[in-house]
């Protein structure tokens, strides 16, 4: 990888940013109508599973830009590559190499191309905003089949055979705030501080305060001013009281172990309820997440929510292989999640 230099067009880069070759990285426009960035980031693999040659367990997906009109420019890196930068540099924003070039203005008879030749590799930027790198004995071809775009040339002189316009005494236009496009998202995303153990600890409490459970967070919330001690007393909390988990885990699954574990009221059948509900999907794996809990008449209501509908139905399945009286509203569904009211009686 490189930072800075022999494989760029602009000389020196910034030493905090590391650049993704463009061999290395490919940049995708899809269209995803949903509103939550969590839920954009979680539907991204799905989008561009049909666009990935390997498997998705191998491949990072990162969100580099919301477009003017909607869309998002996505970046889609082998996990491999994101490995071995984030060891040799942990602390350097990872950027793709298309992005250090700005993107040019769509012009009135279509796309237009920015590019940057360095001996036989040319780096392009097409004004959709995505981008790709091409030997110079290819490049003839990929334009002809792109329907002959005009160029924009910021290095040396591409090959006889393209239109082009020499605009190498003006410079490559750099891109700005290049932060924006960092590609250390998902798993990869750096520590943020003190936020996530807080907004765990608070998801924590929460949890507690609605199975009667009390959990001692006096020290953590001590420790406030200290954001590394305080996710280390986090995590310690975790791990006595609930050994599988950790805080990198989803808050709805330790939801439900929390629940599972807490002791029903003697002369009310909530908590049992509660506990057989909760055991059952522990018992057979299921990921749903509670939005909304009420409870009358001897009855839970929950509004619950999971990545599709199948995975809905199943939850609803094991309540009834259990011996639990489900019953089921009207089911929603969009890219990423779907939602849906169960009535649980014993």
């Amino acid at each position: 990888m490189s930072n800075g230099g022999s494989a760029l067009p602009f000389g020196d880069t910034d030493t905090d940013i590391c650049v993704v070759p463009a061999e290395h990285v490919a940049l995708h426009i899809l269209d995803l109508p949903i509103r939550s960035a969590r839920h954009r980031y979680d539907a991204l693999p799905f989008a561009l599973e049909e666009q990935v040659g390997q498997s998705l367990e191998q491949t990072h997906f990162a969100i580099c830009d919301i477009l003017p009109d909607g869309r998002i420019l996505a970046a889609v890196v082998d996990t491999s590559v994101m490995d071995r930068i984030i060891a040799d540099a942990p602390d350097k924003i990872i950027l793709p190499e298309q992005i250090l070039l700005s993107v040019p203005v769509k012009d009135a008879d279509g796309a237009v191309w920015s590019a940057f030749r360095q001996g036989a590799r040319i780096l392009v930027r097409v004004s959709d905003g995505t981008g790709f790198v091409s030997d110079s004995s290819a490049l003839c071809d990929v334009w002809r089949l792109s329907g002959m775009p005009r160029i924009n040339s910021y290095g040396a002189a591409l090959p006889g055979n393209i239109t082009w316009t020499d605009r190498s005494f003006e410079g490559p236009g750099q891109a700005n705030h290049l932060e924006k496009h960092d590609l250390r998202q998902g798993v990869y995303r750096p520590s943020s501080g003190i936020g996530r153990p807080l907004r765990w600890l608070a998801a924590t409490v929460a949890i507690a305060l609605l199975a009667h459970l009390a959990l001692a967070f006096a020290d953590m919330r001590a420790q406030t001013a200290m954001a590394e001690g305080l996710r280390g007393d986090a995590a310690e909390l975790l791990e006595t009281r609930f050994p599988s988990f950790s805080v990198d885990d989803s808050p709805s699954l330790l939801q439900q172990q929390m629940i599972a574990q807490a002791q029903p009221q003697i002369g009310s059948s909530f908590l049992p309820l509660m506990n057989r509900v909760s055991q059952t999907w522990l018992k057979h794996g299921t990921r749903i997440q509670i939005n909304q809990l009420s409870w009358s008449d001897d009855a839970l209501k929950l509004l619950v929510e999971a990545s599709d509908l199948e995975a809905l139905q199943q939850a609803e399945a094991s309540l009834s292989a259990d011996g639990l009286s489900v019953t089921s509203g009207s089911a929603t569904a969009e890219a990423g999640s779907a939602r849906a009211e169960l009535v649980v009686r014993p």
